[in-house]
């Protein structure tokens, strides 16, 4: 039946749509977190002059380009965007990048994710300290420098429009490029030092997409059910006719 094929297509929708949600709710407080979106549209069936059933077309889950609050760290290491882009960190040879800019210096003097994955500057390179200063301090255009001078300036990269819709999420707040996708230098970042950004979802918000998906998801499931039991009836009685 042509309508248990169109609520098919709309509870595998929500469910999607219910997991991204899901998602977006758990990492609320999640620093450099940017949240899912889903994208769809209805697709109108047409076999004749008269429009019999609507589809739901389910395009993509991309990445929010909103961005989230700036939080005072009072680290001097930590660094937050101010407009576009992501840091790049090598993550055992693949670049990831992220908007989650707490960073540490390792025991060899490299700039570094807490979780120890080095952080990469503008050419890609990784970013080593000399030892023992103590004075560091990173610039407006993500140039860092310590009492010895300018050491290196912080990488800081975007996707086109398109590009960033091939991002794919690689843990709670990192993103690989897909199918092609290129990271390009940003021509003139701007970064604060000694914050972070916050995650960009709104709680009040999930709650109520959650709210609105889980009724959605209910009503679909139920009126599937109605159809397979008409279904059911039907060919029953057919049978008992024959």
């Amino acid at each position: 039946m042509q309508e248990l094929a169109v609520l098919a297509s709309r509870v595998l929708t929500t469910q999607r749509r219910f997991t991204a949600v899901s998602d977006n709710i758990a990492n609320v407080n999640t620093q450099g977190f940017r949240k899912l979106e889903l994208e769809f549209k209805e697709s109108v069936s047409r076999p004749g002059s008269h429009a019999t059933a609507s589809y739901v077309d389910d395009r993509a889950i991309h990445i929010s380009t909103l961005p989230g609050a700036m939080v005072a760290s009072n680290s001097p290491l930590d660094a937050a965007i101010s407009g576009d882009g992501f840091f790049a960190i090598d993550v055992e040879g693949t670049t990831h990048y992220t908007r989650r800019g707490q960073f540490v210096i390792n025991a060899e003097g490299t700039l570094s994710t807490p979780e120890g994955y080095p952080v990469l500057d503008n050419a890609g390179a990784q970013i080593q300290f000399p030892q023992g200063v103590t004075q560091i301090r990173i610039a407006a255009d993500a140039t860092i420098s310590t009492e010895q001078g300018q050491l290196a300036q912080l990488g800081v990269f975007n996707f086109s429009p398109e590009d960033i819709k091939k991002l794919e999420r690689a843990g709670d707040t990192a993103f690989i490029p897909m199918m092609n996708a290129t990271a390009l230098p940003v021509e003139n970042p701007s970064v604060k030092q000694g914050f972070l950004e916050g995650s960009n979802v709104n709680a009040v918000t999930e709650m109520v997409n959650m709210q609105a998906v889980t009724q959605a998801y209910q009503s679909s499931v139920k009126m599937m059910k109605g159809l397979e039991d008409l279904e059911s009836r039907a060919i029953r009685s057919l049978g008992n006719g024959s």
